[in-house]
């Protein structure tokens, strides 16, 4: 998992902790999450392509190998999962995925969407509703 943590840093370029987790400074990345882009911990820009879609995407492109994230804005959550753990974290999460308007009931319920880069790499993006 590489997890992208909304508190600023000096150096803050994305980089590698002890304990193998990447965190980047999202004091300006929270804001471009809710205008549908963000720079992931790869270097690669990520615009949103799609919300509110169903599981079955989520199947596919965790399947392909796409990274997952995750943003809970009321958590704080800002998350990045690649390979396996991307695949582990899905199978935890996608029960409470839903392509409907959230109506949560305290909760935590989650929309997908597909985020692409310019040559067209795909993240799973996951927002979180409570």
């Amino acid at each position: 998992m590489r997890q992208l943590d909304e508190r600023p840093r000096s150096g803050t370029s994305p980089r590698n902790r002890q304990d193998g987790q990447v965190y980047v400074d999202l004091v300006d990345q929270w804001e471009q999450v809710a205008h549908g882009e963000l720079v992931g911990p790869d270097g690669a820009r990520y615009r949103r392509r799609s919300t509110k879609s169903k599981r079955r995407l989520g199947d596919e492109l965790v399947a392909a190998g796409a990274p997952l994230m995750l943003h809970y804005w009321a958590g704080g959550q800002l998350e990045w999962f690649e390979g396996a753990d991307a695949d582990a974290r899905w199978k935890q999460v996608r029960g409470a995925v839903t392509s409907q308007e959230p109506r949560p009931s305290g909760e935590v319920v989650w929309t997908a969407g597909r985020w692409e880069d310019l040559d067209g790499r795909a993240v799973l993006f996951l927002t979180g509703h409570c």
